[in-house]
């Protein structure tokens, strides 16, 4: 077989993975509403995995997709579909969150997925079964049934603090389905990315700003900064980590190189709402490299990966930054449930077990570099 047929059948597993992540069946609709940054290639992969299944795609293209949400020319058209895939985030926009509600839509997003070889990536096909036994086995440790002092360390020197009240957790797990493992948009309303693996959250963006947040941040990637620190010396594009230093619950300084500058040109234009730390999320999925040569913001999924978000209230606004720190020790209460960027949950002997259904469990739940 030539290696353009194997290629070619990679992408359509890539298809039929998000196809499953979409909990798409025969007689729905599904629309794709997509940009041209989206190979043509990918876009032919999901409408063949769409019809294996009897149900019926419909496309959306615009030249590039801007702001947060779909193009009013699409909303009469995406009113019909059952599940919606979107090459830009759009799932909390006004719109699709009333779709989401009203109709039950369901919602993939997939802006790191536009190109055949991302579709085709290891971490698009992982197991769903297996990534669905790492939530709980991670956050569990988080139900405790009392306050939960939470400390991240990492060897670049960050050593921050913060707590989560009983009250706290309760509406965590309540709220998100994703920590109890529900990590697929087969449910009306549902979300979920491509590839699997992001969030959820020690803090989130809709919940109030935290005063107990304090310490010392390092930060190995930045979404205004190309590259990634590797935690010796940063490649040609990130010289330094970004220091921040937090007070409850907000930037009170900004140390570091050219990428530092460019967080504290914008933290300065608001700084009533822009320093608020507003975010730390974690990545689930083993395959998801941590760097892909452009924006190390792409390693957010990667398990074990902590992801920080700073801007302002309860909701994202237009300005939000993300950063990532990819070799953290996150303690609850002392007890570890990342360690040196290793998400402990991967060597559990009942998700070894379970991942040992898809082959040698070394090889399975082996970490992307």
């Amino acid at each position: 077989m030539s290696n353009s047929f194997l290629g070619a059948m990679a992408v359509l597993e890539g298809a039929r993975a998000a196809m499953r992540v979409g909990g798409v069946s025969s007689g729905e609709r599904v629309g794709f509403i997509v940009d041209l940054r989206v190979e043509a290639e990918v876009i032919q992969a999901f409408f063949t995995a769409a019809k294996e299944l009897g149900a019926t795609p419909f496309l959306c293209m615009v030249e590039r997709g801007s702001g947060y949400g779909p193009p009013d020319e699409f909303i009469e058209a995406i009113k019909t579909a059952n599940v919606l895939y979107f090459s830009w985030e759009m799932a909390n926009s006004i719109v699709i969150k009333q779709l989401r509600s009203e109709m039950g839509t369901r919602c993939v997003g997939f802006p790191h997925c536009r190109t055949a070889a991302l579709l085709a990536d290891d971490a698009v096909t992982f197991p769903l079964d297996v990534l669905s036994a790492i939530y709980p086995k991670t956050w569990d440790v988080l139900r405790t049934g009392k306050d939960v002092q939470i400390h991240i360390t990492d060897p670049k020197g960050t050593d921050f603090h913060t707590i989560l009240t009983k009250d706290d957790v309760d509406n965590k797990f309540a709220g998100d389905p994703r920590y109890t493992g529900q990590i697929v948009a087969n449910k009306p309303g549902f979300v979920s990315h491509l590839p699997v693996g992001h969030g959820p959250n020690v803090i989130s963006p809709s919940e109030p700003l935290n005063p107990a947040s304090e310490g010392i941040v390092k930060l190995d990637a930045i979404t205004l900064a190309p590259g990634v620190y590797r935690g010796w010396a940063g490649d040609s594009c990130y010289q330094q980590p970004v220091t921040c230093h937090i007070k409850a619950g907000r930037i009170t300084a900004i140390e570091g190189g050219k990428e530092a500058d460019a967080f504290r040109n914008v933290v300065e234009r608001d700084l009533e709402n822009i320093c608020q730390l507003r975010e730390i999320g974690l990545g689930h999925n083993p395959k998801v490299p941590t760097f892909r040569g452009e924006r190390g913001y792409h390693g957010a999924n990667h398990a074990g990966a902590v992801h920080w978000g700073f801007g302002g209230g309860h909701q994202k606004k237009r300005i939000h930054v993300d950063a990532i720190m990819f070799q953290a020790t996150i303690l609850a209460d002392g007890k570890p449930f990342v360690e040196r960027g290793r998400l402990k949950a991967l060597d559990d002997p009942e998700i070894r077990r379970l991942a040992s259904q898809h082959g040698d469990p070394d090889r399975v739940l082996a970490e992307a570099l």
